[in-house]
């Protein structure tokens, strides 16, 4: 089955992302914070992260997301 790790700072947009997913056949992980990208990743292996780009409250740019976006940044 294939694993996807979903990352975002708001619990009912992950809750969501899962049900949608597990519908699909998808395996999820959630994780509300970049750590916890990291931590995720230096355990398992995914096919794909899908996450929010927007940590700090009052940002709209995504510059925190893109600015560790590789696992190089963990």
């Amino acid at each position: 089955m294939t694993r996807i790790l979903l990352a975002d700072d708001q619990r009912d947009v992950l809750e969501a992302l899962r049900i949608l997913l597990k519908g699909e056949g998808y395996q999820t992980e959630a994780v509300t914070s970049l750590a916890g990208i990291c931590s995720a990743l230096e355990k398992k292996d995914y096919a794909l992260l899908i996450m929010d780009l927007n940590y700090a409250r009052d940002t709209t740019s995504g510059q925190e997301g893109l600015n560790h976006g590789t696992t190089s940044d963990c």
